[in-house]
C-alpha cells in the first residue's frame, strides 16, 4: 500500500522542519514548499491525499493557495488543512468560506495534526442499504425487508 502523499505548504521554514519530520517519521511521502509557485508546482507533478499549508502561502498580487486549490477542477476534492499563525476570526472565516477541512492556529500539537490527518484519510465504512441486506441474510428485522 502506499504511503499516503502530503504538500506540506509554510512560508515558515521552522514549520516546514518540524511538521514535516513529524509526517516523515509517521510514514507519510511529504513534499514542502515554502512559496504559492513552488506548491503549485508540487501539485501539479505528483497525487497528494491532503494539503496542510498557511493560510496566506504568498505569491504574485498576494493570492493564498487555499484560494487556488479550492477553484481548481482537478484539485477541489483534495482535504486541505489550514496551519497557521493568522489566527484572528475574519482570518477563520475566510478560511471556513473558502472551503477549508481544518483550521489549525499555531502552535499546533504534532500528535493533534497527524490524528486530523489520520482522520481525513480514513475510509469510510457507509454501506448502502443492499450491501448491507446483503450482508447480513438472517437478518429478520422490518428495515432488512424494505
Amino acid at each position: 500500500m502506499p504511503r499516503p502523499r502530503v504538500l506540506l505548504a509554510h512560508g515558515n521554514a521552522d514549520c516546514r522542519k518540524i511538521y514535516g519530520s513529524v509526517l516523515t517519521h509517521e510514514g507519510y511521502e511529504v513534499d514542502m514548499a515554502g512559496d504559492l509557485e513552488s506548491a503549485l508546482g508540487y501539485l501539479a507533478q505528483n497525487h497528494h491525499d491532503v494539503i496542510v499549508a498557511d493560510l496566506y502561502l504568498f505569491g504574485p498580487g498576494d493570492e493564498c493557495l487555499l484560494r487556488q486549490v479550492r477553484s481548481s477542477p482537478l484539485a477541489t476534492h483534495i482535504p486541505f488543512v489550514v496551519l497557521t499563525g493568522w489566527t484572528t476570526e475574519p482570518h477563520r472565516h475566510l478560511a471556513l468560506d473558502l472551503g477549508v477541512d481544518y483550521f489549525l492556529p499555531l502552535p499546533v500539537r504534532p500528535r493533534e495534526l497527524l490524528t486530523i490527518l489520520s482522520n481525513l484519510l480514513a475510509p469510510t465504512d457507509i454501506q448502502s442499504p443492499q450491501s448491507l441486506r446483503a450482508s447480513n441474510p438472517n437478518d429478520h428485522s422490518v428495515a432488512n425487508g424494505i
